[in-house]
């Protein structure tokens, strides 16, 4: 069997999959776009950087190429909700630009068209995480300001009721601006797309990240601040009423771990807690792999948080073992890479989004106040500064 780089394209849609073989300079919609670029590429799309035909103004977007066998799903459950329920969300990349459908060997595509953005945060995340005198993630401050940016947005799409369903890491990127002397063409002139690779018969190419947009892991408070850091990844939005998706990955929200699974927009702020302690730590919060009862165990171990009584009929939750008084907390995991005070700090927010009972969780908005958060931008500039031995991104 051949081996892909990454998608594996030569697997259809009665696999489950039936990925997109595209080409540099293949156009797409009649010739309206032609590809200049592979962007990246997830469970069940890949994504292009395209050119429009005709259009001066904004000359590149983004396309969303879904495989065969998610396009359809893709048609009548998500299309609706980008098209009329984000229409009136003040949120960037929420909603599409345009929609159509491709055919290619494999069947026909469900394609979407948003702007195009650059590096993903992961990156400076794994800098910092490089960084031979230090065994964290990213500065404290850093952390603050990437949980305020999701907030932001959170707050935008909950008010619609609108659920994110993916707060995590490789949903945060970095913007590709395109508006400051023809930037976006320079970096295209100077990174060049490599030439496709035919496996099997298929057009390989790899994915170039829009990288004219540098920052450094450890910028102090001024430089993040002007940070053009964004919310990305709405393949997995909701509107009531709410369900998990099967096989979606949810951080472990407790809620989608029982018999009876449910989710809602308090699931997103329990994937902020996840991802805002994996920011400063580098490492996942929870690592269990075992069955939704043995997670179910670990958070309540990690968190020392009680089962709600209304779960207590649940199959998942009567299955649970008596507690693992050894396991470390969440305070004590934080103090592995910041002080005590700090840890007490982050712990206490943090505390406010990994509640065990969704209906327990603070909400965006009400988050966004909060004094962790506040007390950022409290603090002078220099009170954020550390060492700079690495090179921009």
């Amino acid at each position: 069997m051949a081996s892909f780089p990454e998608e594996p394209l030569n697997l259809s849609a009665a696999d489950g999959f039936g990925y997109f073989p595209a080409d540099i300079n293949q156009t797409l919609h009649d010739g309206k776009y032609t590809i200049v670029r592979k962007l990246g590429w997830g469970p069940r799309s890949s994504t292009w950087l395209v050119m429009s035909e005709g259009d001066e103004d904004e000359p590149y977007a983004a396309a969303k190429v879904f495989t065969v066998s998610a396009s359809k799903g893709v048609e009548t459950s998500l299309l609706p909700v980008l098209q009329n329920e984000l229409d009136p969300v003040d949120v960037s990349f929420a909603g599409i630009e345009d929609s159509f459908w491709e055919e290619s060997v494999h069947g026909k595509h469900m394609c979407f068209v948003n702007p195009e953005y650059g590096l993903p945060l992961s990156g400076v995340l794994r800098e910092a995480m490089s960084n031979s005198l230090r065994h964290a993630g990213l500065p404290v401050h850093s952390v603050q300001f990437t949980v305020v940016t999701v907030l932001e947005a959170l707050e935008e799409l909950h008010q619609e009721k609108v659920m994110h369903s993916g707060i995590k890491l490789e949903n945060l990127a970095f913007l590709a601006p395109a508006d400051v002397e023809d930037e976006l063409e320079e970096h295209l002139a100077e990174t060049p797309p490599g030439k496709a690779e035919f496996i099997d018969g298929f057009p390989t190419v790899r994915s170039q990240p829009l990288a004219n947009y540098e920052v450094r892991w450890d910028d102090s408070m001024r430089d993040v601040t002007d940070w053009l850091l964004e919310l990305v990844g709405f393949g997995h939005v909701q509107v009531p009423p709410y369900a998990p998706e099967r096989e979606h990955d949810y951080n472990s929200a407790p809620e989608t771990l029982l018999g009876n699974p449910t989710c809602g927009l308090s699931t997103d702020v329990w994937m902020l807690g996840c991802l805002a302690f994996e920011l400063v730590t580098g490492t996942k919060l929870f690592t269990s792999t075992g069955t939704p009862s043995e997670q179910l165990g670990e958070i309540r171990d990690v968190l020392q948080d009680t089962i709600p009584d209304a779960w207590q009929g649940d199959p998942n939750v009567q299955a649970l073992q008596d507690p693992n008084t050894s396991v470390e907390s969440l305070e004590e995991r934080l103090r592995r890479v910041l002080n005590k005070c700090e840890a007490t700090e982050m712990s206490a927010f943090l505390r406010k989004c990994l509640v065990i009972d969704p209906a327990a969780r603070q909400s965006a908005r009400d988050l966004r106040d909060d004094d962790w958060l506040k007390f950022a931008s409290q603090k002078c500039s220099c009170y954020y500064e550390v060492p700079r031995d690495v090179s921009r991104l």
